[in-house]
Formats: structure tokens, sequence, C-alpha cells
């Protein structure tokens, strides 16, 4: 791998919020990551907290209580979280795309312009107040509005409301996830024009996320290449690009690749579906050079489903299991580790224990055993 490469690979690790440089509290992480990957609910929490100078849960269910961020399908699209200022835009800039791309998903569950008109009806109503309700409870409401909600055609309701900016996350009910309107819970914004709001996707998706691609860029966010490139000649010498190993890499101006400190022996436990490791399609080889890791979903359906990083390196994976307040941690490696390595992956472990919650934090390193 190209020394250069490297490079590239420990920016990109800082630029992601992890190592030395954290954030203060969540709003500031999703504000700079512009959007978090929230699949999995509890370890998307931990994304956003191990950003932070002082991980800690409750912060995070605080700030999605309050509507600092929300949890919402956008961009892909899947469940990210995002701040609630920046919903409406991000939604009216890549919401209709996905709208248009999911046509063929609608069809194959008789979803039509009728059932949605009428669930949009009923969801509206039934969330007006301030109220904030599970999806079972809406899928309640819609039934007993006489509306089939069998198969596919309640989370085909919902995520065409999230795509409309009409209902976002509300607050957790004994960490369950509900929904609420948005312009309840919002308050209201200016629309931009699609070429401005292109040009701020590009420059936050950048100072979250670079060095990367366009393709990584096109893969993140749902836009097209073309729409992608336009913004970054719109945005003339804000951004500079170079290629690299025959790859064209994109990075803000004034926060050029620099080389990283001796960051050896500092490992970050990584849910699956981490911006670190989710947020690129090209370039996800920059820590995993070798390929070892491969494509997310894979090891996502797999027992050992977490990452490992080491610095500016993909080294393992990891697995959590619970059992009330005790959390037992498991690791497969791709080399032994020293005294002091496996102490500072310990640490790390004890880290993500304390911020679950557990009592207790066991490790396990029989799988560590190449």
């Amino acid at each position: 791998m190209d020394s250069f490469e490297r490079v590239l690979a420990a920016s990109r690790v800082r630029n992601v919020l992890l190592g030395p440089r954290r954030a203060e509290g969540p709003g500031h992480v999703v504000d700079h990551m512009l959007a978090v990957q929230a699949q999995e609910p509890a370890f998307s929490r931990w994304s956003v907290g191990q950003r932070m100078n002082r991980p800690d849960e409750a912060s995070v269910i605080e700030s999605v209580d309050s509507a600092e961020i929300v949890r919402v399908h956008i961009l892909r699209p899947t469940w990210h979280y995002v701040r609630g200022d920046d919903l409406r835009w991000v939604q009216a800039l890549t919401g209709p795309r996905v709208l248009r791309s999911s046509a063929g998903w609608y069809r194959s569950h008789d979803v039509d312009d009728a059932f949605l008109g009428t669930g949009r009806a009923v969801v509206e109503s039934s969330l007006a107040g301030g109220n904030a309700k599970t999806r079972h409870e809406l899928r309640d409401d819609v039934a007993a509005a006489g509306l089939d909600v069998s198969g596919q055609r309640m989370a085909a309701l919902m995520f065409d409301l999230e795509l409309k900016a009409v209902v976002c996350s509300g607050p957790f009910r004994n960490r369950q996830h509900t929904y609420a309107l948005v312009d309840e819970r919002l308050p209201p914004q200016a629309a931009l024009d699609p070429a401005e709001a292109t040009g701020r996707l590009v420059q936050r998706y950048l100072r979250g996320h670079s060095p990367s691609t366009l393709k990584d860029l096109r893969w993140w966010s749902g836009l097209t290449i073309a729409d992608l490139r336009r913004a970054v000649e719109d945005l003339a010498d804000l951004v500079t690009t170079e290629t690299v190993g025959g790859v064209e890499y994109v990075w803000m101006t004034d926060v050029p690749p620099a080389e990283a400190v001796d960051d050896a022996g500092t490992f970050e436990l990584l849910q699956v579906f981490d911006e670190l490791f989710v947020g690129y399609s090209e370039t996800r080889r920059l820590l995993d050079p070798d390929g070892e890791f491969g494509a997310v979903l894979p090891i996502g359906f797999t027992k050992m489903m977490h990452v490992v990083v080491e610095g500016d390196r993909l080294v393992g994976r990891w697995r959590a299991d619970r059992r009330q307040r005790v959390l037992k941690l498991t690791f497969d490696l791709n080399r032994p580790l020293s005294s002091s390595g496996q102490a500072s992956l310990e640490d790390a472990a004890r880290c993500y224990g304390a911020f679950v919650g557990a009592e207790e934090t066991g490790i396990d390193f029989t799988a560590s055993t190449r």
C-alpha cells in the first residue's frame, strides 16, 4: 500500500471523530458527520457516544428525546441520526429520488396513492397534539380505519411518511422507538435551492468522512455522480481533488490529509454499521488493504458481526453478549496482542461496557488464535 494511502487512512479516522479528536456531545457528533447510520438502535447510540469526549448513553437518548437529533430513514435510505435542523433540507434533496427507486417495492405490496393518502391522514390525526406512538400502535390505528396493513404495507407507509418529512422519531418510551409529527417536533425552515443543498451536503460529508471519492459519496447520499461532480466544481477552491493509487480522492482544502501520530495499540470497537466502515463503497480498503473483512452486510449477519480498529487498520471482529447487568465481549483478532496491546483493548471494552451500563464486563480472547 502506498505510504500516502496510509496518510489518507489516518486522516479519515480523525475526520470521523475517532482517535484523539472527539466532540462535546451527541448534537456535535451528528452535526459534524451530517448523518450517522442508526440501523441497530443500541449499537448506533454507541457510534455516537464513542465519538464524544465523555461517552454517555443517557446524553444520546436525551438528544433524541429533545429532537436535537432524530432517527429516521434518509439518504440511501436506511435509518440514520440527523440533526433536527438538517432533516427537512436533506429529505427534500434526496427523498424524491429514493421514492422513485422504491416504486417497484410499493407495487409488489399493492401500495398505491390511495393507500398512502388515507394512511397519511390516519397517522397525522393519531399523532396530532404532540402524541408519540410506536409503529405497533400506529399499525392498530391504521387497521382500525379499515386499511390493510399486512405484509410490508405498514412499513411502506411509514417509510413514505419519513421520506416526505411528515414523521420522524419521537421521544423514547422505555427505550422503544416512537414516531412524532415533524411539523410539531421541529421548527419550520426555508427551502433550499437544489444546487445549494447539494453543495452543502458535499461539504458536510467531506468534513466528516474525507478523504473519500465521488463514488463513496454517491453510495452514501443516493445522489448522482453528475450532480456531485457539478457541486464539487461549483465549490472550486474550497475542495481539493488528488489521484492516489489510480483513485481520485476529494477533501476540504482547509483540512488536508496529514501524517498521524503513532497510534498503534489504540483500539476502537466499531459496530458493523459504523460510518467508518459503512460510509464508503469504493475506498473502504484504505483501512482494509488486503480485503480481509469484505463487504459489510455479510459480516452483519454473522455472530462476530462488529469490527475492531487499531489506529488506521481493521484488525479484528467482536461480539457482545449480555445477561442482565453482565456483559461479555468476545474478540477474534488477526494477530496476537502484546500484553500492553491486550490491556489497551481491555480498556476499550470496559469503556463500551460502562456506556451500556454493564456492572461487569468480561473479555474473551479465546477466538483470537490466529
